[in-house]
C-alpha cells in the first residue's frame, strides 16, 4: 500500500524528465568565419586559421584552465620531525598502558585466586601506596630512558618501545580476561 504514492512520485517524475530532454532551445547560433566556401575538390592543404567570432545573446564563461597529469606518483615526503612527534605518540600510549595495568591488577587482586604473577612486583601489590608508587617510578624511569635511546638511536628506541607496548597491552589484556574469568564464578 505504500509502495503506490512512490511509484506514481516515481512514473510522474520519468515523465516529466521525458519531456524535458526533448525541448530544444529555439535559439540560433550563428557563426562567421574568414574560409571560403567549399568547393567541390577538397584542397590538399587546410586554409590558414584565421579570426573567429561567434555571437550569443548570453555570455560564455571562460574555458576552465588546462590542468596537467603528473607522469609519475606523487612522493609524500614527511616533515623531519614526524618521527619525534610518532614516537611521542607511542610513550604517551606507553605511559596510558602503565595506567592501564595498574588498575586491572588491581582490580584483580580484589578476587580470591588471583595473585601477581611478575616476581618483582610481587612484594609491592598488598599495599596500593607502594605498588601505585613503584609504577609511577618504573613508568617514569621508562619514559625517560626511551627519551635518551632516541636521541641516540632511532632504531632502538622504536623496538624497545614497541616491544615494550605490547608486552604491557598482553598484561592488561590477561588482567581483564582473569577478571572476567573470576566474575563468571
Amino acid at each position: 500500500m505504500k509502495s503506490k504514492p512512490i511509484l506514481i512520485a516515481l512514473a510522474a517524475f520519468v515523465v516529466a524528465a521525458g519531456t524535458l530532454a526533448a525541448v530544444e532551445p529555439a535559439s540560433e547560433v550563428l557563426v562567421v568565419t574568414a574560409l571560403k566556401p567549399a568547393a567541390a575538390v577538397i584542397p590538399f592543404s587546410l586554409p590558414e586559421a584565421g579570426l573567429v567570432e561567434l555571437l550569443f545573446e548570453e555570455s560564455v564563461p571562460a574555458p576552465a584552465p588546462h590542468l596537467s597529469i603528473p607522469r609519475t606518483i606523487p612522493v609524500l615526503k614527511p616533515a623531519a620531525k614526524s618521527g619525534k612527534v610518532l614516537f611521542d605518540a607511542n610513550l604517551v600510549l606507553m605511559v596510558g598502558l602503565n595506567i592501564a595495568d595498574y588498575i586491572s591488577t588491581r582490580e584483580a587482586l580484589e578476587y580470591p585466586g588471583l595473585t601477581e604473577t611478575n616476581p618483582l612486583m610481587k612484594p609491592f601489590v598488598k599495599s596500593p601506596a607502594a605498588f601505585a608508587a613503584i609504577k609511577l617510578g618504573t613508568t617514569a624511569l621508562s619514559y625517560w630512558s626511551m627519551k635518551a635511546i632516541f636521541k641516540r638511536n632511532k632504531t632502538v628506541a622504536w623496538i624497545m618501545t614497541t616491544a615494550s607496548n605490547v608486552l604491557l597491552s598482553y598484561a592488561v589484556a590477561n588482567n581483564m580476561r582473569l577478571v572476567q574469568g573470576a566474575r563468571a564464578r
